[in-house]
């Protein structure tokens, strides 16, 4: 089995999904399988699908691709990627997405040079995700030699990482769910276990619970996430609705 996850900010009221994946299928192998993570990150913001990157990467299996385009600076000279890491592969711009992989010793990185468009349209300049990355994807899904794509490049070609302060919200599920940096394992992560009160746009929030149900009315409540890391959320609204919350919003204990 032929896999390649997807991540991208294209959302899926525009043709960009459906174009990226006619791509993938036009070019890859005939038992392709195409894994959706999401195309609901917000739009432009780099460090939230590096955030969704690193959460889903361990969960590929080994000889997946995945590829993710959250491209601010498309058409620009930023580069352009395919990196291989702990057998799995990476394309997508060297606009930091993937900076967490530089520096692990096993990391290959190619730069990709080509461009495939669909038949009978030129290549856009603000449209890598079809014309560059998903070719790439799918030549490399189905075992293609990576030194087709261009030439080798280094982990400096994957782009700066930024590593938001523990505790800033890096993702709004559609409950309306915030979802933060700060990892149960982190220093500051140990420090909630006995239990801590957090302050979210001005409001407490009380915890850990282990479940929604155990918010009292309106009341606002943390809890540890699906991926290990706090989050934030209301029983009865969402916890997104209150004044002052976004991605980027950072949570602090109340009592500091």
């Amino acid at each position: 089995m032929s896999l390649v996850a997807l991540i991208s900010d294209f959302g899926r009221s525009d043709p960009y999904v459906g174009e990226v994946e006619l791509q993938l299928r036009r070019l890859g192998p005939p038992d392709l399988v195409l894994v959706h993570l999401s195309h609901d990150v917000p739009a432009g913001r780099i460090e939230a699908g590096a955030w969704l990157l690193r959460r889903t990467w361990p969960q590929l299996p080994e000889g997946a691709v995945c590829l993710a385009v959250v491209d601010p600076g498309v058409g620009t000279d930023r580069p352009a990627v395919a990196a291989r890491c702990g057998g799995r592969w990476f394309v997508g711009p060297g606009n930091g997405l993937a900076a967490h992989l530089a520096g692990s010793p096993d990391l290959q990185v190619v730069r990709l040079a080509h461009r495939d468009p669909p038949a009978g349209l030129p290549a856009a300049s603000t449209f890598d995700g079809r014309d560059r990355f998903a070719p790439a994807a799918a030549h490399l899904a189905g075992g293609g030699d990576p030194a087709r794509l261009g030439p080798a490049g280094a982990g400096t070609d994957l782009g700066p990482r930024s590593d938001p302060e523990p505790g800033t919200v890096v993702w709004i599920d559609r409950y309306g769910n915030l979802v933060t940096n700060l990892a149960r394992g982190s220093t500051p992560g140990q420090a909630l276990a006995g239990g801590a009160e957090l302050l979210v746009a001005g409001r407490r929030a009380r915890g850990p619970v282990r479940a929604f149900a155990e918010a009292m009315g309106d009341e606002l409540v943390w809890y540890w996430g699906s991926a290990d890391t706090v989050e934030v959320a209301r029983n009865l609204a969402p916890a997104a609705d209150l004044p002052g919350v976004a991605v980027g919003l950072v949570i602090g204990r109340a009592d500091t």
